[in-house]
């Protein structure tokens, strides 16, 4: 049955989709830091779980270890563990798990021979392009911002031991469930679900980003490891469609989906403005001791889209997202769960802000 395959980050929003669906085909080992719910459980029932760090080296060989002791020496790493913060500054977390973590699974699969490992980078690690330009899977990562220099971290390592392991590095869009569960497309949602104050847009609504549905996502990591072959020592694809959704696009049809009567008019508010307004509002929640995922720097990339031309993803894997789950069809859906059930899914978006993911099936 199929390859030996060890998800870090198992009960995570990525890591545990995944769990549930190649647990199917192949012998997979969860590891994870926050145990897995009833409901992970039971659509994951074949996956072994195991509790580890793996900003500790020796916690990781020991997964290794057990797997090699069990007749079941593992071929494949997906690699989904990462700490996301919102703010600009570094933190700690950053160097344990994204950078020291990477670390210890690459040595640890280099010692045993593994097939290859799947990292999760992100298309947010990229910088905006020039008007008129495009980012592809060979435009560098790196930024300001701490996370987004956290992977590029984590994709230099990936690269520089690629001779030792095989890389597959999986610049991730943004990845929504019909629910959501994507904080800066939540944050939106929650804004222009309003009657007046929803109509505000920072700057001309031309920031965007390339969404992907979490079963997307899913799809083309089965892809990779079925592909495998065919793949060189190390590669960067875009998990993602080619162009970016911008604001302008996404308001008028959240809006119509909420409510039929709001105005699909915009008011555009100065990006200077809009950082004020944040800022007030990042204050007040402190003094609530609530999180808060907008952040007043967020406004630097006002108008800036990452837009990305993956047409070298297209043609080395032969695949694409679903035309049918793109973000823009998938909308109506997602308004759908607000209007019937905006209880659940406050809890499920503010879950994932605060990284408690708790797994809930994709829909059919």
């Amino acid at each position: 049955m199929g390859c030996n395959i060890l998800i870090t980050g198992a009960c995570g929003f990525l890591g545990s989709a995944l769990c549930a669906d190649l647990s199917t085909r192949h012998r997979v080992i969860g590891l994870y830091q926050r145990p897995p719910g009833q409901k992970l459980k039971a659509a994951a029932s074949g996956v072994t779980w195991m509790r580890g760090d793996v900003s500790r080296a020796g916690c990781v060989d020991r997964v290794f270890r057990e797997a090699a002791g069990r007749g079941r020496p593992i071929d494949y790493v997906i690699h989904f563990a990462a700490f996301t913060g919102f703010g600009k500054k570094w933190e700690a977390a950053y160097d344990r798990i994204n950078v020291a973590g990477t670390r210890n699974i690459i040595e640890s699969a280099a010692g045993a021979s593994v097939k290859r490992l799947l990292f999760a980078g992100s298309i947010a690690a990229l910088e905006p392009p020039d008007p008129g330009q495009v980012l592809t899977e060979a435009s560098p990562p790196g930024g300001r911002v701490a996370y987004a220099r956290s992977k590029a971290m984590g994709e230099r390592l990936c690269y520089e031991n690629a001779g030792r392991v095989p890389a597959v590095v999986l610049r991730l869009g943004g990845v929504f469930t019909d629910w959501c569960e994507l904080p800066p497309l939540f944050s939106l949602i929650k804004l222009w679900r309003r009657p007046f104050m929803g109509r505000m847009m920072p700057g001309r609504g031309l920031a965007g980003f390339p969404y992907i549905h979490r079963r997307d996502v899913v799809g083309m990591v089965r892809e990779i490891i079925e592909k495998d072959g065919d793949l060189g020592r190390y590669e960067v694809l875009f998990a993602s469609p080619s162009g970016a959704t911008s604001q302008r696009e996404l308001f008028p049809v959240i809006r119509k989906a909420y409510r039929s009567g709001f105005s699909t008019a915009p008011i555009h508010v100065h990006p200077g403005l809009a950082k004020f307004m944040l800022h007030g509002k990042y204050l007040a929640n402190r003094l609530r001791l609530q999180n808060t995922y907008e952040r007043a720097w967020m406004l630097d990339y006002a108008d800036r889209p990452l837009v990305v031309d993956t047409a070298y993803t297209r043609k080395r894997l032969g695949w694409r997202p679903d035309p049918g789950l793109h973000i823009l069809r998938r909308i109506p859906v997602l308004m759908a769960h607000v209007k019937a059930d905006s209880r659940a899914w406050m809890i499920r978006n503010i879950n994932r802000n605060e990284q408690k993911y708790l797994f809930d099936p994709d829909s059919p």
